[in-house]
């Protein structure tokens, strides 16, 4: 299975994370993914190659990434019982990024947020109270989502930042264009939906055209 054309997934237990495989290996790549323990997708997927393991463990994530042409992240904080925040992203990038460098693998998308990596003219005024709101009642998310983005563009590799402010659910035909770029105006409606999401990451990542830019994708 593992080759030019083998994707290491983190994070693909979670909604983005599963229509990412899907999306990767409609498009004719093989896949290999780190999943918890009681995670792992039920039946086989042809084409996917499940590791167990913890994005935390540095050996379970080269199990991983050996073989492939690269990783793409789409983990996210969780908030953990009682809404205890469980900060691990920066972390996690960290050792994927150091794993990635002993392996000699360097492509890296990386999906974090639009709230993500500090304050910026794009937002709208309404965005912004938002942010600040969530910034005070989610410290350490916000700090772990920044680190995140640190890590990634520090990397040294050649990276991708996907910024998504809100993510659809959405089904049926898009009649909405979808629109990537580093200064795309984001105002309290925007969103965008997570097969369109999951459609850009993949066609990002070889050959890609957004090589070390940090990304708004909206519809």
């Amino acid at each position: 299975m593992a080759g030019t054309k083998c994707i290491a997934v983190f994070g693909g237990s979670g909604k983005t994370g599963q229509e990412l495989i899907s999306a990767a290996l409609k498009k004719g790549f093989d896949v290999r993914g780190l999943f918890r323990p009681g995670s792992e997708p039920q039946g086989m997927l042809s084409g996917l190659e499940v590791i167990i393991g913890q994005v935390t463990e540095s050996a379970d994530i080269r199990r991983t990434l050996e073989g492939t042409s690269g990783a793409i992240v789409v983990f996210g904080p969780r908030l953990g019982r009682r809404n205890h925040p469980q900060a691990f992203c920066a972390e996690a990038t960290a050792k994927i990024v150091t794993e990635m460098k002993a392996l000699g693998i360097h492509r890296l998308i990386v999906q974090t947020g639009a709230m993500a990596g500090g304050d910026t003219p794009n937002w709208s005024r309404g965005v912004r109270m938002l942010v600040h709101s969530y910034r005070r009642r989610y410290p350490e998310i916000d700090a772990d989502r920044d680190a995140q983005e640190v890590i990634t563009k520090k990397s040294g590799l050649d990276w991708t930042l996907a910024k998504p402010f809100r993510i659809s659910g959405a089904r049926g035909k898009n009649k909405e264009k979808v629109r990537v770029a580093q200064d795309l105006h984001i105002g309290a409606f925007t969103s965008i939906r997570r097969a369109d999401l999951v459609e850009f990451l993949v066609d990002e990542f070889v050959p890609g055209v957004f090589h070390k830019q940090a990304v708004y994708v909206v519809n």
